[in-house]
């Protein structure tokens, strides 16, 4: 078999607030998923899931419930999580054909997507808080399915951890596929996108289309924030120079 040459860059993309916006059906999947395992409606007013994983939003719902019930839930342990987990994906086959009404995609992203196709040894991924069926519903939605972002390399927020978990499975799919992992770029709307990245040693880049602004952004530590996506050519640079660091680097050893 020949080898596959491994990318110069990968780009690993959020999904809810910098790829698209989907509307309120993820908050009722989560819902109406966290009934079905506890038996209690959820209290979303009282946790913030910006940035967390399905997983994490599920045990910050189960917090949030008056104490005698949250601790009836943690005494399930991870079992609590995988059933939750399995439940969100069950929710999303059944309400993916939704999405098509609401879900749409963030100003310049289509562009920005096709430049980084265009762009040699570039590869695209996700690495999102959402569950795998529930990111490939969104993609699915709004046209993104089955371009240039190989779902099938991506992480996902179906185990227990903070979210650079989603980062560092990317990393070994990536790792796994290509013989090794190429220098990462990961692309969010939230600072907890931003410390994921940083976490698992890669470059983030921080988008304000999602409900964190600029300054928020900046303030995470993102390398690099931008107002929205709509000159694809500013990711490109950014994914340009990662890619000449990485060479530069290997050219010292």
């Amino acid at each position: 078999m020949i080898p596959r040459a491994v990318p110069t860059v990968a780009v690993c993309w959020d999904v809810d607030g910098t790829l698209l916006l989907g509307g309120p059906i993820g908050t009722e999947v989560l819902g109406e998923a966290f009934t079905q395992v506890t038996g209690h409606p959820p209290r979303f007013e009282a946790i913030s899931m910006g940035g967390h994983t399905d997983w994490l939003i599920g045990e910050a719902l189960r917090d949030a419930l008056d104490a005698e019930a949250a601790a009836e839930i943690a005494a399930r342990g991870d079992a609590f999580g995988h059933a939750m987990i399995a439940a969100v994906s069950a929710e999303w086959r059944r309400r993916a054909g939704d999405l098509h009404a609401v879900a749409r995609t963030l100003p310049g992203v289509r562009e920005t997507v096709a430049a980084l196709a265009a762009e040699p040894g570039v590869v695209q991924t996700l690495t999102t808080g959402n569950v795998r069926v529930g990111a490939h519903a969104k993609l699915t939605a709004v046209g993104l399915a089955d371009g240039p972002i190989d779902l099938g390399l991506g992480g996902y927020g179906e185990g227990p951890g903070a979210r650079v978990r989603v980062v560092e499975q990317a990393r070994d799919a990536l790792s796994a596929h290509f013989g090794a992992a190429p220098p990462l770029v990961v692309v969010g709307d939230t600072p907890r996108d931003v410390e994921a990245a940083h976490r698992a040693g890669a470059v983030a880049v921080g988008v304000a289309t999602g409900r964190c602004g600029v300054g928020e952004l900046r303030d995470a530590g993102a390398e690099h924030v931008f107002d929205d996506l709509a000159d694809p050519g500013r990711l490109v640079a950014v994914v340009r120079s990662t890619g000449e660091d990485r060479h530069a680097a290997e050219a010292g050893r």
